[in-house]
């Protein structure tokens, strides 16, 4: 393919979704076939600049006041945070066909690109399986193959890795740098720079409303500044599992796989348990059974009563998930709207008026009240979805990957606003993460899955 241009352009960009401008007279230029990586702190518009090149902004949301995006004839594709948004057949195999028919390719044509991209993203042994019952690493992969499979020039990945376990994330670094080496243009954004350093070719900072590319010096600088965490924590004191939250006995899970086969578990009760284990392993399922909305063989008791036979609404109004997905808990059109209905029923006493206006500075929320939440940036949506459900005021949360999405300081501002309901409430949380920065501050206790079998661990 010949470029009419060298270089994809932003020239004098102007965007805003209110009044305020989220972009604000940007310029810059990304080179055609490298590998480009956007950073900045979250809501900066990292997310908007992409949406913005892939034809989604102003189409579906927001206004570009003044400049203009060139992408010098490329073909483009969007993979977003959450991948499941993306996706509309049922299975990976499905939703390749169904994206290449689209596209007008005969059945020879498009069974070779489906086999091409799934050896190019590994997903042949996931090509029947139903996409909602995979793990959010899984569905990154799925993700990848269809764009593989349309054959894009350019990629546009927005925190593609956020729900990846680290082997899956350094898998998928290494197929964007293959990508690359091939002749794409990548431009991606992420707040976690592991297994960046020597791969990527650009580094442009966002900061204040605009957007600058670093030299090459300093970025080798920030991406050898790794997140290298490491967890420490106690077992469990026997006195912690005399009256436990949850106790699993001969407990299975196997929904088309076994994921689970546990003899016999406590969780203590009104502490915060961390649970790891890879993509697939059955995290969120275990969560989908502590939830009524999995089927389970065995024994699975919640304060001494069998989860499948207890009366959902009172369960519901002891036990709450914090879902992977933050759109999948928004209920109204703005953040002003999304808090109001969120008090209307079973709150949280500790969050009086002054502490939810507290709440919301700490957050950054304040000055995003009038919002449309589907227009918010992936961690501020996580912020107001892990806000909404504290304060609902439920005694047990089960929380899928509150750290996605966000850099440092958000992350810091969310585990604060945790950490000070928990103590007020005592609430026992259980939370998913792949993410570890500032959990070894917070947590109590470290459950690891694998093998089929959950383990407390002490590193």
């Amino acid at each position: 393919m010949t470029f009419i241009l060298e270089k994809i352009t932003v020239d004098h960009l102007t965007f805003a979704y209110t009044d305020q401008p989220q972009l604000a007279d940007i310029s810059l230029a990304f080179p055609i076939g490298q590998f480009s990586l956007l950073i900045g702190p979250t809501g900066c518009g990292k997310s908007t600049l992409l949406k913005i090149m892939a034809g989604l902004y102003p189409k579906y949301g927001g206004k570009v006041a003044l400049g203009t995006v060139d992408l010098a004839g490329l073909k483009q594709a969007m993979m977003f945070q959450d991948a499941g948004e993306q996706f509309t057949m049922a299975t990976p195999r499905e939703e390749i066909i169904f994206t290449l028919e689209n596209l007008g390719l005969d059945k020879n044509s498009y069974e070779k690109r489906l086999a091409k991209a799934a050896d190019f993203a590994q997903i042949q042994d996931l090509l029947d399986q139903k996409i909602v019952t995979m793990s959010g690493g899984e569905k990154q992969r799925v993700a990848l193959a269809v764009l593989i499979a349309m054959d894009v020039d350019l990629f546009l990945l927005d925190e593609p890795f956020a729900s990846v376990d680290p082997v899956a994330r350094t898998f998928l670094v290494d197929r964007l740098a293959k990508l690359r080496d091939q002749g794409k243009t990548i431009i991606l954004t992420d707040h976690l720079f592991n297994d960046y350093l020597g791969k990527v070719d650009q580094l442009y900072q966002f900061k204040n409303q605009q957007v600058t590319q670093v030299d090459s010096t300093t970025r080798d600088q920030i991406l050898s500044a790794l997140d290298d965490i490491q967890l420490a924590f106690p077992l469990p004191a026997e006195k912690n599992l005399h009256d436990p939250a949850f106790v699993l006995s001969d407990l299975t899970l196997n929904p088309g796989k076994l994921l689970l086969k546990q003899d016999q578990l406590a969780i203590p009760k009104g502490k915060v348990t961390l649970l790891t284990g890879q993509n697939g392993t059955g995290k969120t399922s275990l969560f989908k059974a502590m939830t009524k909305l999995m089927p389970y063989t065995g024994s699975l008791k919640w304060e001494r009563q069998e989860v499948a036979k207890a009366k959902e609404r009172q369960y519901f109004s002891h036990v709450a998930q914090i879902f992977q997905n933050a759109t999948d808990q928004f209920m109204a059109i703005t953040v002003k709207d999304e808090l109001a209905i969120s008090q209307k029923g079973q709150h949280n006493p500790y969050f009086t008026k002054d502490r939810l206006e507290a709440a919301l500075g700490q957050l950054d929320l304040t000055d995003h009240l009038d919002q449309v939440v589907y227009s918010l940036s992936g961690g501020q949506k996580k912020k107001l979805q892990i806000l909404l459900m504290l304060l609902s005021g439920h005694e047990v949360l089960l929380i899928d990957e509150p750290l996605s999405g966000l850099d440092h300081k958000s992350i810091d501002q969310v585990l604060a606003l945790l950490k000070e309901s928990q103590k007020a409430m005592g609430q026992t949380i259980i939370v998913i993460s792949h993410q570890f920065y500032g959990l070894n501050n917070w947590c109590d206790y470290h459950l690891r899955l694998a093998d089929q079998k959950l383990t407390y661990v002490t590193d």
